[in-house]
């Protein structure tokens, strides 16, 4: 049957109409309980979206090693940067499929590949105000020299870590709470973090070894937390039963790689923890790890 041209105006106007419609229940979807642009988009690409309003930490699955993103308010922090300069493409593509087209701030905890390997494929890739450095180390690691060229190609804005040091990320406050440059072995120069959002304690150790935990209860420095993200991946030559204690964490976090040759996280460290009340979470067994933060609670998502 023939259609009259004013059958398709209407039909034009009620298909435009009801576009209009979805387009503004969609903006109001905070109102209506509807999904909003972001959920659409993610549910059509694929990628992870971060919403700017959430404050959460996120351990980041870099096998062997470390990474751990810090965001709120549209703010992002980056502690480590995972193992060897060929994964960090893989970190990247991470970062950007979070939504992470800024880093306000990275800091590192001490100059080891599997902390500082990623961090040249990142710098530069993405946009990098500061970053907060322990003192620069006398070792050679072509890691290390992709990573400080590449901090000067990017123009990023670089100053040392010392100890009492803040730095703020949208609601959290980050402060350097035990940093031993005169330390004899790399591990023991790392620097040791502690990041707080209203009453939440998340404490970041490194590699910092038995020694240097004795040091910082010597000089009564409060540990308590209520994230701990082991040191050294979990050996038994950081992770002392004294200093698990005094940290009393509700969630202990292992940053390791499945099946890795170091015997990491050790089974003493992982029954210390254990016995001490906190909840394990590994990065090998889980994937990425993340701790959002809301009216003062915690609730934990993992990737697996």
């Amino acid at each position: 049957m023939k259609r009259s041209r004013s059958f398709y105006l209407r039909l034009l106007a009620a298909c435009v109409i009801c576009l209009c419609g979805a387009i503004l229940l969609i903006s109001f979807s905070n109102t209506y309980k509807l999904p909003g642009w972001s959920e659409i988009f993610s549910a059509v690409s694929g990628e992870k979206i971060v919403q700017t309003d959430e404050d959460f930490v996120r351990f980041i699955d870099v096998g062997q090693g470390d990474c751990i993103l810090i965001s709120s308010n549209g703010y992002n922090a980056l502690i480590d940067f995972g193992n060897q300069s060929d994964f960090g493409s893989e970190l990247l593509s991470d970062l950007q499929s979070y939504g992470i087209k800024r880093l306000d701030c990275v800091m590192l905890s001490h100059f080891d590949a599997d902390h500082v390997g990623g961090a040249s494929k990142v710098i530069g890739a993405i946009e990098t105000k500061y970053a907060v450095l322990p003192e620069q180390d006398d070792r050679s690691e072509s890691s290390y020299d992709n990573f400080t060229y590449a901090l000067k190609e990017s123009k990023t804005e670089v100053y040392p870590a010392k100890l009492g040091t803040v730095i703020n990320i949208g609601d959290f406050e980050i402060t350097v709470l035990a940093y031993n440059r005169d330390a004899k072995n790399s591990n023991d120069k790392s620097v040791v973090l502690m990041a707080k959002i209203g009453n939440i304690k998340f404490l970041f150790t490194g590699d910092a070894g038995t020694e240097v935990e004795k040091q910082i209860l010597s000089d009564k420095i409060n540990v308590d937390c209520d994230v701990y993200k082991a040191a050294h991946h979990g050996s038994r030559s950081s992770n002392s039963k004294e200093f698990i204690l005094s940290a009393s964490p509700e969630y202990a976090v292992f940053s390791v790689g499945a099946n890795n040759s170091y015997g990491h996280p050790h089974s003493e460290v992982t029954d210390i923890l254990t016995d001490a009340g906190a909840k394990i979470y590994r990065t090998d067994r889980m994937g990425d790890i993340t701790f959002k933060v809301e009216n003062g609670k915690i609730t934990v998502e993992t990737e697996f």
